[in-house]
């Protein structure tokens, strides 16, 4: 692929840059490159829509629509950042990889519109989507854990398959 000229210039710098970023600096480069390793994995095509007011990042052959987010550990939470009053129903996936652990998951819009929804009902806290690989899923007494809820989402969609 050929770089413009001022592309071509940073460069050089390109590794200086990388270790003077600070964690959202590092977030927001994780997210282009994340939407990218998935883009060149699966084949999909980058939305065009300056600003993505569309409500997704990528189409593949068969026109399903993708929102990508990105998590890695450098930002130290779990949660991932994804605003439902935004993007619901402007995608038929919300696609997640966690760029540390090389783990991609491809999760329907309907299982995460109940997701929400299930979650912000009287006596649930949060309808953020927490993703932390270290909780168990289930409490001691074998009962689903709530804060692993979405962790069990994600494994469910995961593409055991993806590699990068």
């Amino acid at each position: 692929m050929k770089l413009s000229q001022t592309r071509e210039m940073l460069r050089p710098f390109s590794n200086l840059i990388l270790a003077s970023l600070d964690v959202n600096q590092v977030a927001t480069y994780v997210g282009g490159a994340g939407e990218y390793v998935l883009m060149k994995h699966y084949g999909w095509l980058k939305n065009g829509d300056i600003g993505n007011e569309s409500g997704y990042d990528a189409t593949d052959k068969e026109g399903s629509k993708y929102e990508i987010k990105s998590m890695s550990y450098e930002t130290k939470t779990p949660y991932v950042a994804y605003k439902h009053a935004v993007k619901a129903d402007k995608y038929d996936y919300l696609s997640i990889i966690h760029f540390n652990e090389k783990r991609v998951a491809h999760i329907p819009k309907e299982e995460i519109n109940k997701f929400i929804k299930d979650n912000t009902l009287p006596g649930r806290k949060t309808k953020s989507l927490r993703l932390c690989f270290s909780d168990p899923i289930l409490t001691g007494l074998g009962k689903p854990r709530k804060k692993s809820l979405f962790l069990s989402l994600f494994l469910k969609y995961e593409d055991k398959q993806f590699t990068f």
